[in-house]
């Protein structure tokens, strides 16, 4: 484990690091013959020269700054992307929400320290520039490997798991099924809902093909709830009651409650 300060890119240094994943991407992209199955492109098109010049950037604080008041960042080789979302949540716990929550030179900068965690050539299906380097569009803001968890653990808590439980490389289909749903996104008590009928403690993941749009699963989770909203006063609704709202079709689940 290593302990690393908090810093953010200067405007400089995030267009050095916006050029160089571009660099890096039209490599990649140049080396995929399809993009559904990327695994092989994505390793020969990542070059040894791409590496160095990952490690350089690294490594230049003179394209970066302090973040006030984060404390420091304990490194370690992260389970999946709840722990790092923990250890990123703890380091900047003590900053205004306000400050980090669109801050494109820390996230980014955040990316690049945690490179060979999010950016693993031989398991990786995934090489978009979004995944690096924040996007904030409606579409891709929460797509971003480092910003996206942290925001889930920050708004959700415990109950993030359900978006975070992917390795820290790849995306999370709940997460990204989610997050893009305005109202869900805002709500305290749907992740509850969703952690109690589609995830299994045992296994530390959601149950199989839940992201599916097959009876019960979180599609009609979510027509639910976008019908049940437009009659129902659903904010300060607890989980329980929400869940037993819900039709037949979503017994199987209901029944682990």
């Amino acid at each position: 484990m290593t302990k690393i300060k908090i810093r953010r890119f200067t405007a400089e240094g995030r267009k050095k690091w916006l050029s160089l994943y571009n660099e890096i991407f039209i490599s990649i992209d140049s080396k995929v013959l399809n993009r559904r199955a990327p695994k092989e492109g994505i390793k020969k098109g990542f070059t040894n020269s791409l590496k160095k010049k990952v490690d350089f950037l690294k490594n230049d604080f003179e394209l970066t700054e302090e973040v006030s008041k984060a404390k420091d960042l304990e490194i370690k080789k992260f389970k999946n992307s709840y722990e790092l979302a923990k250890a990123i949540h703890y380091s900047l716990k003590e900053c205004e929400y306000s400050d980090i929550y669109e801050d494109e030179c820390l996230w980014d900068w955040l990316a690049l320290q945690l490179w060979d965690q999010i950016f693993v050539p031989g398991e990786m299906y995934g090489y978009m520039p979004y995944r690096y380097t924040l996007v904030l569009s409606r579409e891709d803001q929460f797509r971003h490997l480092i910003r996206g968890p942290w925001y889930a653990l920050y708004h959700y808590g415990e109950n993030s798991k359900i978006f975070t439980y992917t390795k820290t490389y790849q995306q999370n289909d709940f997460l990204e099924q989610y997050i893009k749903v305005t109202h869900m996104r805002e709500m305290q008590n749907i992740p509850e809902v969703c952690m109690k009928l589609y995830y299994d403690p045992e296994t530390e993941r959601a149950l199989p093909g839940v992201t599916k749009g097959k009876k019960g699963g979180f599609p009609r989770l979510r027509d639910k709830i976008g019908q049940f909203n437009k009659v129902k006063y659903l904010w300060d609704m607890k989980s329980e009651q929400i869940i037993n709202m819900l039709p037949k079709e979503f017994n199987k689940y209901k029944q682990r409650v």
